[in-house]
Order: C-alpha cells, then structure tokens, then sequence
C-alpha cells in the first residue's frame, strides 16, 4: 500500500508545509527492488535469473508434472512479489504516518506560539502602563514629600496642626506609590515570561517544521523504494500470469482474477476468524478442542473442585448511529477515483486519514486530527475502541500497532473497506488486506 509524498495536500501547504519534490529514479527498477527488500530486511522475491523463461515452459507442458512443479514455481514467484510490495508500501505508509504526526505537532507549536505572542503583547502593553501610573506617583510624591514637607517642618512651631496634615498625606501617598510600583513589577515579570515563553514556543515551532521537512524527505524516499517494489509486482506479474495461463491453457486475464480471488478469500477467512475468536472470549473463552477419534481417553482423575461461575461477559459496544454511518460512507463514496495525496484532506485530493476525518465531519462528529494515530488515540479515549471480531458497517480500521497506526480505512461490511490507499492507486472500495490491528465506532 504505497504512498506517494511529491505533493502535499492543500491543507498542509496553507499551513506552510513544503512540498517535497519528486525525486528522479535513477536506479533501474530490479536494483531498486533489491534495495527495498534489503532495507526492510526480507528475502527478495527472485532475481531475474529465477524467473521462468518461455523455453522453460513450453519444455515443462510437454510433461504433467513438470507442468504442475512450474505451476507452483510461478505461484510462489507471484506470492514473494506481493510480499515485498506489500512491505515496502508498509514502510512507506510508516514515514507518511511520521510525517503527518510531526505536522499535526507543528500546526499546535505554531497555535500555541500564537497565543504566548498575543498574550506577550498584551502583557508588555500593561507593564509599560504600570510603569507609567508609577513614575508618575513617584513624581508627585517627591514634589509632595520633599520641598512642601521640608518648608512645613521649617513652619512647624506656626501650624502643628498642618504639619501633621501633610504628614498624613506623604504617608498615604507613600503606601499608594508603593503598591503601584509593586504591582508594576509584577507585570514586568508577566510581560518577560510570557516573553520567554513566546520565544521558546517560536523555537519549538522552527525545531518541528525542519522535522516534519526530514520527515517529508524519508517519506519520499520510502515511497521511491514502494513504487520500485510495485513497478516491479506488476512488471513480472504480467508475464507469469501469462505464463500460468499457458501452462494451464486458460487466459493471464482469468489467472490474475484468479489469484486476486484467491487473496480475498483469504482475507474474509481471516475476518471470520477474527469474529469466531470474538464470539467466543464472549461466550467466556476459547474452548478446548474435541480429542480426535483415535486419541486414548485420558485416565480418570479426582473428582475436580467446582469451578467458579463464569466471568460477566463485557459490555456490548454500543449500536452505531445509522444516519451518521450512511452520512459518512456516503461522502467518502463520492470521492471514489479522486487521486491519494499526502496531507490530503479534499475537496478532490485524500491521503487516508484526511478521508476518514472529513466523512465524519460531514455527520458533524470529530474524530481527532489529520493523523490515524491520533485519530484511534481520540476515539479509544472517548470509549469507542471496538474488537476487530465485533466490526460493524462505518467502524474505522486502523494498521499498525502499540499505540502507533500508519493507515485507516472505513469498515463497509462484508468484508469490504473504503480507502485512499496509497499514491497511483485512488480512493477505492475493496476488501480487507493485511492485518488491521484496531478498530473504533465514531458513531457509537
């Protein structure tokens, strides 16, 4: 599932993300497949010299069962080059994953920034206030206090009574000049630590903007090396599906139905799975499977103590809101076909969590930030996690895992998804691959 990240969407552009250039491949497409499986640690699929030659073929239908030994050959062949596509694609979904993460962190910096300078501003303007309101006290207690007050002692044998007076009124106005200037220090300090703050946040912001740039750059890179591996999926596909099909006299088109057939058996197999295993933890475990025929009966033992009463089965999650789920589906529906960007959060460009996150904001419920890390992190918190076994139409499946998801995509039914998978490839409804690792119901 590969992603693209030479453009990014509209909404990160307007919030001063840069654009990450295509890179020129310069590498021919079998090295570069080399380079992808190496780095993520997976056996490459063949090299071209593994791949069957035509001779090889039409030698192995002269022969039963050499024809099903090539059979399988190419089966395997075609297995290891969705492998290594796939995990490329994984890893590339990862760093776009890293990317958005580090954007969603840089627009809060950039808030926040925003908000100390606003209220910086707003502090400097009251300290420069109080110290004005203080000098001039100070002022008019000098005047006061100082050569009214010395000529009043020089008089004071004529007019105790004014001495006192005048006393009275330094003293009040000494305490006033005091508070005042108390309180103009005090709004320096505010001013120059909301400063401090302001010019730490600025800092953040910059550090978080030159990270999400490295982290736009390893995106690309990745995505390089997952349009390297797809390249050469379906560069070699095409001639082992024809080679199938002429081993087996049939056609590369109904081969490649049938291998795709295949997978998404596979994959409602392993949703059925998931929901049997779900049933049962709620029936109150797994239970214990039935001897075989020819197994001996075990001994018997003592008598077994009388075993506790069943665990409460957890609570039901709770029943979607229909309205909000067909409301949702039905605008990510409309976006089918329109091309996968990075950062894309519409009108007519998606990468798969601006998808998920504007579905649902159609039926006026928020599902967290432009992140599918953060939007499982929102939903969880909010009680809306749901188990893979118990998915139902409109619930959100995450990929990933331990608290870090590199993809979401709306649950259909039936085990069908909606998604904006990955660049080259547009929005589309297809089947569940992988292995998703979390599930939530925004509109629980």
């Amino acid at each position: 599932m590969a992603e693209r990240f030479g453009r990014l969407g509209r909404r990160n552009r307007a919030a001063g993300a840069r654009p990450a250039g295509r890179r020129r491949r310069t590498a021919a497409v079998g090295t570069a497949i080399g380079a992808v499986t190496a780095s993520l640690g997976i056996a490459a699929p063949a090299l071209a010299e593994d791949y069957p030659s035509w001779d090889e073929i039409e030698a192995a239908k002269q022969d039963e069962r050499a024809t099903q030994t090539e059979i399988d050959r190419i089966d395997g062949l075609l297995a290891g080059l969705r492998e290594a596509s796939e995990a490329a694609s994984i890893e590339a979904m990862k760093a776009g994953e890293a990317y958005r993460k580090t954007v969603v962190a840089r627009d809060g910096a950039a808030d926040r920034e925003r908000e100390l300078r606003e209220q910086a501003a707003d502090a400097e303007e009251a300290a420069e206030t109080s110290r004005m309101r203080a000098g001039l006290i100070a002022a008019h207690l000098a005047k006061t206090a100082g050569g009214d007050l010395s000529a009043a002692l020089v008089l004071a044998e004529e007019d105790a009574d004014g001495l006192l007076r005048g006393l009275g009124t330094a003293t009040a106005l000494g305490r006033r000049s005091q508070q005042i200037a108390e309180q103009a220090a005090q709004d320096r300090n505010a001013a120059d630590s909301l400063g401090e703050q302001a010019a730490a946040a600025t800092a953040e912001r910059q550090r978080l903007a030159a990270e999400a740039e490295a982290r736009a750059d390893a995106a690309n890179a990745a995505a390089e090396r997952a349009d390297a591996a797809l390249a050469e999926q379906q560069q070699r596909s095409t001639q082992l599906y024809a080679q199938l099909a002429r081993l087996k006299d049939t056609t590369a088109a109904l081969e490649q139905e049938r291998a795709e057939g295949q997978e998404r058996e596979r994959a409602l197999a392993a949703q059925a799975e998931r929901e049997r295993r779900a049933a049962e933890e709620s029936a109150g475990g797994d239970p214990a499977p039935a001897p075989g025929a020819g197994d001996p009966a075990p001994a018997p033992g003592p008598a077994p103590a009388p075993a506790p009463g069943p665990a409460p089965a957890p609570a039901p999650a709770p029943a979607p809101d229909l309205g909000a789920v067909e409301t949702a589906i039905a605008f990510a529906a409309a976006q089918i076909g329109e091309p996968y960007v990075l950062g894309g959060a519409g009108p007519d460009v998606w990468d798969c969590s601006g998808l998920s996150m504007m579905a649902y904001a159609q039926a006026g419920i928020s599902i967290g930030t432009h992140s599918a890390t953060n939007q499982f992190s929102t939903l969880a918190g909010q009680g809306k996690a749901v188990g893979l076994g118990e998915i139902q139409r409109g619930d959100l499946l995450f990929w990933g895992g331990d608290g870090d998801y590199y993809h979401v995509a709306i649950y259909l039914g039936g085990g069908s998804i909606l998604e904006a998978p990955r660049e080259g490839v547009p929005v589309r409804e297809y089947f569940i691959w992988g292995s998703p690792a979390a599930a939530a119901r925004p509109a629980g």
